[in-house]
């Protein structure tokens, strides 16, 4: 009896058992809800095995049987957490703005250890490179110039307008610095150009003046104002060689010629008489004639805008500005406010006004004769090209007692500047009234006077410019 008791108490132990195992087995249904916004409402997408499906109800809050947990986004997060299980789901992109998916334009977020931008990539577009030639124009351009000057090339007026002169001397950069020679001035070559490496020009070696096959040369026979032939068309090539002329020998002895004969004899001689004898050649074609930086002169050609770098073209500039047409430096570079100087200067004394510096503007250019702006058809007495004269009382100055040349200027006034003024009357360098008034007038006569001879044109009646001037450049005693 006590046997078969123990056997039910054991069978319904077992069944207690039974009971509560299966009682433990029994899973509680997953109602986890959307809270993020308020709603209740199930996230827009859920995770299966992995990859994003859309939901379009809360009929789908519940995951299937067999899936993978359901994920629910924080607030303005653009990505889920990446499980620390390997396989379990990846990171999901979420779109910003596309049907079903209600998520705001995202930052870059940091969320479970990966960050993910929704920010769309957009190529940023290279910058379109500098490429300068022939007709650009600019402030590039005048950089561009300006350095090259710097350099020392022959660039022309740095004005901002790519012309000829700009692209020879950007060729000439070019090839100075191994680079490719076509004259426009692309990425390498401005690169080269601004570097501290860039090579100025190679030096060119002054030419030292050699003796020349003499002509043959007559005793009897000398070249002076008016001549022409071949004689004349040597002397001017010779003189042209030792830099008291520039331009091309056309054999007419003209006033340009005789002044260069001049400039020539004050440097080689013991005289200046502008008459090429047989001292005068048989000097100039010796290898002992001393040559110039300083051309008095040019004959048969032209100078013109693109100049540069010139002693003439200072010259020029030099003597437009001491007439009052010229306002711009005196760099030696012929631009556009040379030529527009030029020009009126021109239209001013009845020329072709061309721009362009040829003999006739230059013999009128640096004539007594030259009209200032505004000038009348007949200027005043004294007044060469009409301007007036600023005088606003003279200086009245006596002999030296030793009987040395008195220095005479702008504002003087006497018996010593009345025979200076006939000296340069009969010589045809002053128009004006011999009334013993050094004014404007006088003072333009004493610098065309100088020209003619090769001297500083400074206006000052020195006792150099006197003794060439009564004496004919022979030293007293002589």
């Amino acid at each position: 009896m006590e046997r078969k008791q123990l056997k039910q108490f054991i069978r319904l132990a077992a069944l207690l058992l039974l009971a509560a195992f299966l009682a433990g087995c029994t899973a509680t249904p997953d109602t986890t809800t959307n809270t993020q916004n308020g709603t209740g409402e199930q996230p827009p997408f859920k995770i299966l095995g992995g990859t994003a499906t859309p939901t379009t109800g809360p009929e789908e809050s519940q995951s299937p049987a067999g899936t993978g947990p359901l994920i629910n986004l924080p607030t303005g997060t653009d990505t889920i957490p990446q499980s620390t299980t390997p396989g379990a789901w990846g990171s999901v992109l979420v779109p910003s703005g596309q049907p079903g998916f209600n998520t705001p334009t995202p930052t870059p977020t940091v969320w479970g250890g990966v960050v993910v931008s929704m920010a769309p990539t957009t190529a940023i577009p290279a910058p379109t490179p500098v490429v300068l030639k022939l007709g650009a124009t600019g402030p590039e351009v005048k950089a561009m110039q300006q350095r090259l000057k710097d350099l020392k090339y022959d660039v022309g007026s740095v004005d901002g307008d790519f012309g000829k002169s700009t692209e020879a001397a950007l060729k000439a950069f070019q090839a100075r610095n191994s680079l490719r020679v076509d004259g426009i001035a692309g990425s390498e070559t401005l690169r080269k150009l601004n570097s501290s490496s860039a090579l100025p020009p190679r030096p060119t070696p002054t030419p030292t003046p050699r003796a020349t096959a003499t002509p043959v040369i007559r005793k009897d026979v000398y070249l002076k104002l008016g001549s022409t032939g071949s004689d004349v068309r040597k002397m001017q090539e010779r003189l042209i060689a030792l830099g008291y002329l520039s331009g091309t020998a056309n054999g007419q002895f003209d006033s340009i010629t005789e002044a260069a004969v001049i400039a020539f004899q004050n440097r080689n001689t013991s005289y200046s008489d502008g008459i090429a004898g047989q001292l005068t050649l048989e000097k100039l074609y010796s290898s002992s004639a001393r040559g110039t930086s300083t051309s008095v002169g040019i004959i048969g050609t032209s100078i013109k805008r693109g100049d540069s770098n010139s002693d003439m073209v200072r010259r020029i500039q030099r003597r437009l500005k001491e007439l009052r047409y010229y306002t711009g430096s005196i760099d030696g570079d012929f631009g556009a406010s040379t030529e527009a100087a030029v020009k009126a200067f021109q239209s001013a004394n009845r020329l072709v006004p061309d721009g362009k510096v040829g003999p006739d503007t230059y013999e009128v250019l640096f004539s007594n004769n030259a009209k200032g702006p505004g000038a009348t058809a007949t200027p005043p007495p004294g007044q060469p090209g009409g301007q007036p004269t600023r005088i606003p009382h003279y200086t009245n100055v006596t002999p030296n007692p030793d009987g040395d040349y008195v220095t005479l200027r702008e504002g003087d006034s006497g018996t010593l500047v009345r025979t200076l003024q006939q000296a340069l009357k009969d010589q045809g360098f002053y128009k004006g009234d011999v009334d013993g008034k050094f004014g404007f007038g006088t003072t333009e006569a004493v610098k065309a006077f100088q020209r003619s001879r090769g001297l500083t044109p400074d206006g000052i009646a020195g006792q150099g410019t006197q003794r060439y001037l009564y004496q004919g450049n022979f030293p007293a005693g002589s």
